[in-house]
């Protein structure tokens, strides 16, 4: 690959704690990687691994609390969005990056028209007449997919499909042309067949505008597909990352060669096809040492990895990286076959 451009987004050391009456909740835990331009960068975890607060803090979306803790930079373009003003955080978000959330139906507003959201969107940015916007808003729907543009743009949310929904979200996302996307789980409760096209319908957003793009995910299926890189969360931490070709066929974390394994396939390694047992830690009781120790086939009689976090390191090339005391016994392991690798992706 070469010698790589400077990020277009550094996320550094971050930390984001909860606090109850009771006790704190650490959803992340010194989060660390970088996003290049025009690449595509898969963030896969179960459910609580941290990767949607991560990206929510981006673009400072979890609502400020005194109960809400942060430390660490987002730089972006070198700037870091954590110390930014509200007024400078206004003028990024939907022009510089913009977010293509899970949920269209709770993102749109059901007592105004479509047309007049985009529109909004639009016009947040741009100096345009109300007419001017209107035909760029219709022009978004056509390039998405959706059919009689000019008619949808005058309908309500509740009038649209699931997938017509989340198109106009993805519409609303590209008006400006940010140089980085986040699309938060963006097939989540889609048919197979939808999810397609929804994923379709991202890739040309992002050829047209030369954007780089964050996909959060819990379905490495669909990482295998889009992702040039991907990062491996749990429990607020980073376990792993690398290339999404290493991380299918090579990876080092008992964590990732679970989440790869509970993939629908029909070849493979019978000896690396290991469901993951039992089920994430509860944030506010993380287990001592390793947190993914109380899961992992790897950790059974072994004390350092009930009493020492591993760090993140290199593994052959600093490319590669693992949060495991025995990445080495995993060398081999190919969870997935590179001709099946995408088998089951949505």
């Amino acid at each position: 690959m070469g010698e790589r451009d400077q990020p277009l987004l550094s996320i550094r050391d971050l930390r984001i704690t909860f606090r109850t009456r009771t006790e704190s909740v650490r959803a992340v835990d010194g989060v660390s990687f970088d996003v290049y331009p025009g690449e595509t960068l898969g963030v896969v975890g179960e459910s609580g691994s941290g990767k949607s607060v991560t990206m929510l803090s981006v673009l400072r979306l979890i609502p400020p609390s005194t109960r809400v803790a942060t430390s660490g930079q987002v730089l972006f373009n070198g700037k870091d969005l954590l110390q930014a003003s509200k007024r400078e955080i206004r003028a990024i978000r939907g022009r510089h990056i913009a977010l293509i959330p899970q949920d269209p139906m709770t993102c749109l507003d059901p007592v105004l028209k479509v047309g007049r959201q985009v529109r909004e969107a639009i016009e947040a940015h741009e100096n345009l007449s109300a007419t001017e916007a209107d035909r760029r808003g219709v022009a978004l729907l056509e390039t998405v997919g959706i059919p009689e543009p000019g008619r949808r743009y005058a309908q309500f949310p509740h009038e649209y499909s699931g997938g017509m929904r989340q198109r106009a979200m993805i519409a609303m996302g590209v008006a400006n042309a940010p140089s980085l996307l986040i699309a938060d789980e963006p097939t989540t409760a889609l048919d197979v067949t939808i999810q397609a096209q929804i994923m379709d319908v991202l890739r040309a957003a992002q050829r047209e505008t030369g954007a780089s793009m964050v996909l959060v995910s819990h379905d490495l299926g669909l990482i295998a597909e889009m992702a040039d890189r991907v990062v491996v969360m749990y429990a607020g931490h980073v376990v792993e990352s690398a290339d999404v070709e290493t991380i299918f066929s090579g990876p080092r974390h008992p964590y990732t060669l679970g989440l790869i394994g509970s993939l629908p396939q029909t070849t493979g390694n019978e000896k690396w096809l290991r469901p993951i047992p039992g089920s994430p830690p509860d944030l506010a009781r993380v287990p001592s040492g390793c947190p993914f120790h109380p899961r992992c086939f790897l950790s059974r009689g072994r004390e350092i990895c009930r009493t020492t976090r591993p760090e993140l390191g290199s593994i052959g090339t600093s490319e590669h990286r693992s949060a495991c005391h025995f990445a080495a016994e995993l060398e081999g392991a190919s969870a997935l076959p590179a001709s099946g690798r995408h088998e089951g992706a949505g």
